[in-house]
């Protein structure tokens, strides 16, 4: 892990499972490359049918192998790279999810 110095949030690369839900059908895979207080950035190869600014759950594996132990809530879509992945930036999540990203940036 290394923080970014670009952005005003710590930014810390780390690869972890995440995964991006749109409603209650579409479950999408994918791999955590970078995770602020705020935002994040999941690796996936097709983004589907999301667009900037659309809602979606996430859920990103804080320790590899716990299926418990997970960071989860909702986002807002801010950025597509084709090919690449999407940034989201957080809008909801729970204490416990609060508490356990706290701690992963701090890692």
């Amino acid at each position: 892990m290394r923080p970014s110095e670009q952005r005003q949030e710590s930014r810390v690369e780390i690869d972890l499972p995440a995964q991006i839900s749109v409603g209650s059908q579409l479950v999408l895979q994918g791999r955590l490359k970078d995770i602020s207080l705020k935002s994040a950035f999941i690796i996936m190869k097709s983004s589907v049918y999301l667009k900037v600014n659309d809602e979606v759950g996430f859920a990103v594996q804080r320790v590899a192998g716990d299926k418990d132990n997970f960071i989860q809530g909702m986002a807002c879509v801010s950025r597509i790279a084709v090919g690449d992945g999407m940034a989201v930036y957080f809008t909801r999540m729970d204490e416990r999810s609060t508490g356990r990203l706290k701690a992963l940036l701090k890692q």
